[in-house]
């Protein structure tokens, strides 16, 4: 049966963060953010599911171990890869992700991290979306009045402050601002 949450999920980020424990049932791994947040953490005290795997979106996907990719085939959430947001565009996609990320809930949560986007000269980033595919995507969340919430990951005090910057005006879009 589908948990009832109040909010959804749209994850911009090259990686899915769905790692599953080892073998052993040992810890997740510490980037498996979002397989702690759906509840696929199965130790003692673990998390509670807090979102709905339905309204989970990923945007931008480019690497899945094949253990993490299975994860992301069982659980219910939605992944648009690089592939399919060329085959797509930006637009299309974002008005099915946000669709995906609605159904049922009050609004979503937007996860954002830089190494999804492709900066000239930084290779984290590297056959990422363009910084206009960006703005693009942030620019669709805005105008679907359903952004409840927003956080960027990565923003360490080694980043070049030009992806710093970027990362700024990405949230401004996705929170309204326009040029006229």
């Amino acid at each position: 049966a589908r948990a009832t949450h109040s909010f959804g999920l749209i994850w911009i980020d090259s990686i899915a963060a769905l790692m599953p424990e080892d073998e052993d049932g040992i810890d997740l791994p510490e980037g498996s953010v979002l397989a702690r947040t759906l509840g696929l953490d199965h130790k003692a005290g673990a998390l509670q599911p807090q979102l709905s795997p339905e309204n989970v979106v990923i945007v931008g996907l480019r690497h899945a171990d094949p253990a993490e990719a299975r994860v992301l085939k069982d659980s219910r959430v939605s992944a648009f890869t690089m592939t399919d947001i060329d085959a797509m565009g930006m637009r299309d996609l974002m008005h099915e992700a946000i669709r995906i990320a609605t159904s049922g809930t009050q609004g979503f949560h937007v996860s954002y991290s830089p190494t999804a986007t492709e900066f000239a000269g930084w290779a984290a980033g590297s056959g990422g979306l363009t910084v206009r595919e960006t703005h693009q995507a942030m620019e669709a969340i805005a105008l679907s009045g359903g952004l409840l919430s927003m956080d960027v990951s990565g923003l360490t005090a080694d980043l070049e402050p030009r992806i710093g910057t970027d990362a700024v005006n990405f949230v401004m879009s996705a929170f309204g601002k326009r040029i006229l």
